[in-house]
């Protein structure tokens, strides 16, 4: 086996000028370091209820002045711009750069607000992390949804630690309206759908035989497409795993292994890559780590990031007049649905269906309420149902999420095939990672290197252009997904990419793969890696280490671990692991620590990932 990290061969570029247009008109917006009357509030500026001092002053940058924000210690609150109008469906972006000073060690934000004629209708937020360190630079961007009159800008401080005054550089903010088109017969797609799914175990498929039918949907793209029947996420957490997606890189090359840091500006993104081959690229996504503060937004045109608590409906309800306005656009889309993200809570007609039915009847295990957000044997507090305590109300309620997503993917299926796109249109369904449901001693979690979590359906769907009910049996992996997308589009596919295109992949990967599948867990100094080639299976520490291993095909739940007495075939694996970890091919990551704000705290904590 070669464990090499492939590079790919840079595809056949079309041979013809980009058709994407690219139009941005400036949106009038006051300036932070105006301050005719000297009283430390910009002109055009109000101070919302501020405890503690919060001023502005200019000083020299060095392109010209810049803002220079001023806070005592326990100093929380806002500067916020005078209201200015923007167009519906426009993206307005926001632009700067931020530099810290060496007391900065609390929270700053910049609040891009979309108002309606009541009040608030959309909210991105950029956290502002730095130190002293150089300036970084500030990209925001959130399509404005109907019913929009304008868009306001809010600069956030909160001086949780009270023992230090703060202070940041910010350099001029710049706003503009946004809109793309691209309408071209020479790309080989029309349009590129790749839909991710929260939480979603492949065994809870019914295609793949699970008891309940929970995808009718899901069924018939995999009866009518390829599915990839070995496929891995790289990482059992949303934003590495996403990150990975969208990049073609593991979790380690990205510079993190969980869900707090943000992505490095120097990488490139699938959005980037596509916008670059000439498609109008659009994200409409529900996930708080998918938000403008982690840097997945880059390369996008058009981009909506919805809180956790939208439900799928919500999300096709936006997307699907996008598409019918972008009809004739070459267009690659992102979309990321929520649902069945704990706590698991179907609407009621999906939460009855599966009570009390052959799955229901034979699960008699119970939990008790628990205080650990995961890894525990105890009901987490953020799926806990008061009062129950059976895992089958749990379950039905996760596969009734399941179902209930499903339903709303068909809407997106049935409305491609209505409009007569189906021969020009190739959908990839895939999922973050999948859920622990009370397996190996963790109750309703994910974050762990077990097949419940790791072993993620993957179904491409293109009719024409794959194999109708194909079922790839080669080990596929998240950082094979964009090399894969790009090879269908006719775009070019960067070297040094981590994954490699899956065209033609039956039943091995190509040569000059890496390890796979191979996926990666825990914080920087505490990860730890899982490997598998056919029904091996090992368990690596940090440094290459055997620390378990497993035979798949005799022991699929991971319950007799080999690690003390590993196989032949398990040694031959750890040995090859342990060269390509040890040939420089891969590197720690190192991630800048990052303050938490009482939002961040909240939304994080909502999803299980913090006490």
């Amino acid at each position: 086996m070669l464990v090499l990290v492939a590079v790919a061969a840079l595809a056949a570029s079309p041979n013809v000028a980009s058709p994407l247009v690219v139009t941005t008109t400036p949106v009038p917006l006051a300036s932070l370091v105006v301050d005719a009357d000297a009283n430390g509030i910009p002109d055009g500026w109000t101070r919302e209820t501020t405890v503690g001092s919060l001023t502005v002053a200019k000083v020299a940058g060095p392109g010209g002045d810049v803002a220079r924000i001023a806070y005592a210690a326990g100093t929380k609150g806002h500067f916020c711009s005078a209201r200015t109008p923007v167009s519906p469906g426009a993206t307005v972006t926001l632009s700067s750069a931020v530099r810290g000073e060496a007391s900065l060690g609390d929270v700053t934000a910049l609040h891009l607000h979309l108002d309606g004629p009541n009040g608030v209708l959309h909210t991105a937020r950029r956290r502002i992390d730095v130190g002293d360190v150089g300036w970084d630079p500030v990209d925001m961007r959130a399509t404005a949804p109907a019913g929009t009159v304008g868009a306001r800008v809010c600069l956030e401080v909160q001086m949780i630690k009270a023992d230090q005054p703060g202070a940041l550089l910010l350099a001029p903010l710049v706003m503009s309206e946004l809109r793309a088109t691209s309408r071209s017969s020479s790309l080989p797609l029309k349009r590129v759908l790749l839909v991710s799914i929260e939480t979603f175990r492949r065994d809870h498929v019914s295609a793949y035989g699970y008891p309940r039918l929970t995808t009718p949907t899901f069924d018939s793209l995999v009866a009518g497409g390829t599915s990839y029947d070995n496929h891995w996420t790289p990482a059992p957490y949303t934003h590495p795993s996403l990150a990975s997606l969208v990049t073609g890189l593991l979790p380690t090359r990205l510079g993190f292994v969980d869900n707090i840091p943000s992505i490095g500006g120097e990488l490139l993104t699938a959005a980037q890559l596509f916008a670059r081959g000439g498609y109008v690229t659009a994200a409409f996504n529900v996930q708080y780590v998918l938000s403008n503060r982690y840097g997945l937004n880059r390369g996008f045109h058009y981009y909506r990031n919805h809180p956790n608590d939208v439900p799928a409906a919500k999300l096709t309800e936006e997307v699907l007049p996008f598409l019918e306005e972008h009809g004739d656009d070459n267009l690659f889309l992102w979309m990321h649905y929520f649902d069945p993200h704990g706590p698991y809570r179907p609407p009621a007609d999906q939460r009855k269906r599966f009570v009390g039915d052959a799955t229901w009847d034979a699960d008699t295990v119970t939990f008790k309420p628990g205080t650990a957000q995961e890894g525990s044997p105890d009901i987490p507090p953020y799926v806990l149902d008061k009062g129950q305590t059976e895992r089958r109300h749990y379950v039905a309620g996760y596969d009734g999420d399941i179902s209930y997503l499903d339903e709303e993917l068909g809407k997106l299926v049935r409305y491609v095939k209505t409009k007569g796109w189906a021969e020009d249109t190739l959908i990839v369904v895939t999922a973050d990672h999948g859920e622990s449901l009370g397996d190996h001693g963790r109750t309703f979690c994910h974050g762990s290197l077990y097949e419940t979590d790791l072993d993620v359906p993957m179904v491409i769907w293109a009719p024409g252009r794959v194999a109708a009910g194909a079922h790839v049996m080669a080990e596929t992996n998240h950082v094979d997904v964009l090399p894969t997308l790009l090879a269908y589009a006719g775009l070019p596919i960067p070297p040094g990419l981590h994954g490699v295109s899956l065209q033609g992949v039956t039943t091995q990967r190509p040569a000059g793969s890496l390890p796979v599948n191979l996926a990666v867990v825990g914080r920087a100094e505490r990860m730890r890696w899982a490997v598998r080639e056919g029904d091996t299976k090992v368990i690596l520490d940090r440094d290459g280490r055997l620390e378990s291993a497993w035979k798949l095909d005799s022991d699929p739940g991971e319950l007799r671990d080999l690690g003390g007495m590993p196989t032949k075939e398990a040694r031959a694996l750890v040995k090859a692991a342990q060269a390509w970890l040890g040939a420089g091919t891969w590197k720690p990551p190192i991630v800048r620590e990052q303050a938490l704000d009482e939002e961040d705290l909240a939304r994080l904590r909502a999803l299980g990932y913090v006490e």
